[in-house]
Order: structure tokens, then C-alpha cells, then sequence
């Protein structure tokens, strides 16, 4: 998955990067015309609002920590999980604020601005670097395929879910996909760094 993971992070941080540019423009306003009307028959996703929730994505957390801390001994992964959670969290909002685009006019909309909807980047943020972590020691592409295509399309389905809610734009929550998964191919570069130094130094020692 690696192969196809990492070029792939690279050219959704610049897709990032041109949405975040045209944010105010007529060609994203034609975009988030063209969200309203796919998800217009699908309102039954709403359902899924709740795996983008604090309450559940650090319910998952925890419960990964807990396995990767009693099956794997893997404090490394343990930290960078509740990093990688607990820091998108962190730069979705400051991006809300430093990007200040308004949610849709509705009653219910949350008070805060909408791009990128963090539904949509922290659950993606958490089922990679989650199903990562958890299946390093499966050997089984197709495994592996299998919990990704199942953690992932999850993720979608919650950032549709805030789209069919109407209290996001179409391109929020492409927004938050794409940056979602940016940060979470960082993160994982940083742990096999992390993981190839402890290795490099506990060579020296035994040296």
C-alpha cells in the first residue's frame, strides 16, 4: 500500500493547496453546486454523523492504543497515533480560522467556519494511520487491502454525511479529505523515520 499511499499524499497536498487558493471562486461554486445535487438522494448517510464525533474517534483511539500497547509493545505507533489525532484536530480548527469561510445559512450549522470540515479530515486522519499501525503485522495484501477499503470508506461516508446534514459545502468536505489524508501520509512518514533510527541506534549499541 506504501507505493501507492505516499506519491498519492503528494498530489493531494497540492490539490489541497489549489482548492484553499479558488476557495471564493466561481469554479468552486460551481463545484459545491454540482456536491448538492449527488447528494441530494443519498440523506440516509446522515446516520453516519457520529463516527467524525471527538467522542467516538477517541473512543478508537484509545482502544488502538490499548492493542498496540499489549500486542505489540509499539510505543512508538501508541504516541504517533494520539499525535496524528489529536494534532489534526488541532490544525483543522486553526485552518477554519485562518481560512474563515461560512457554513451554509441554516439553523442548525455549528458556530464556526466550515473549510475544511473536520468531519471529514479527522476520521480520514484516523482509519489510515489506525488501520496502519494495526495491520503492520498482517501479511496478507488482501487483508490489508480489505481493512483500508473498509476504514476509508467509513470516512466517506462521515464527510457525506455533514454534506447531507447541510452544515458543509461539497468542497469543505472534499477539502478535509484532502487534507486529511496529507497529514496522515505525514505522520506516517515521520513514524518509519522514527522506527529506522531506533533501528539504526540499537545496531550501534549491539555494535
Amino acid at each position: 500500500m506504501k507505493r501507492y499511499f505516499y506519491p498519492l499524499g503528494a498530489v493531494t497536498f497540492f490539490a489541497s493547496l489549489l482548492l484553499i487558493a479558488g476557495i471564493q471562486t466561481d469554479s468552486v461554486a460551481k463545484i459545491d453546486h454540482f456536491g448538492d445535487g449527488l447528494i441530494e438522494p443519498l440523506h440516509f448517510v446522515q446516520i453516519f454523523n457520529f463516527i467524525g464525533t471527538q467522542l467516538f474517534l477517541g473512543i478508537i483511539s484509545i482502544l488502538t492504543v490499548l492493542f498496540l500497547w499489549f500486542r505489540r509493545n509499539n510505543y512508538i505507533g501508541m504516541v504517533l497515533l494520539l499525535i496524528a489525532v489529536a494534532g489534526g484536530n488541532v490544525l483543522n480548527k486553526w485552518m477554519k480560522n485562518w481560512i474563515g469561510r461560512d457554513r451554509p445559512q441554516v439553523e442548525h450549522a455549528p458556530d464556526s467556519f466550515g473549510f475544511p470540515s473536520g468531519h471529514a479530515m479527522i476520521s480520514l486522519i484516523a482509519a489510515i494511520v489506525i488501520v496502519f499501525l494495526v495491520s503492520e503485522q498482517v501479511y496478507s495484501n488482501t487483508k490489508k487491502v480489505v481493512l483500508y477499503f473498509v476504514a476509508i470508506t467509513l470516512s466517506l461516508l462521515t464527510g457525506l454525511s455533514r454534506l447531507a446534514s447541510e452544515v458543509h459545502y461539497f468542497t469543505d468536505v472534499v477539502g478535509g479529505w484532502l487534507l486529511g489524508f496529507t497529514y496522515a501520509i505525514l505522520c506516517l512518514l515521520v513514524y518509519e523515520w522514527l522506527l529506522k533510527r531506533r533501528r539504526s541506534l540499537r545496531a550501534k549499541r549491539d555494535f
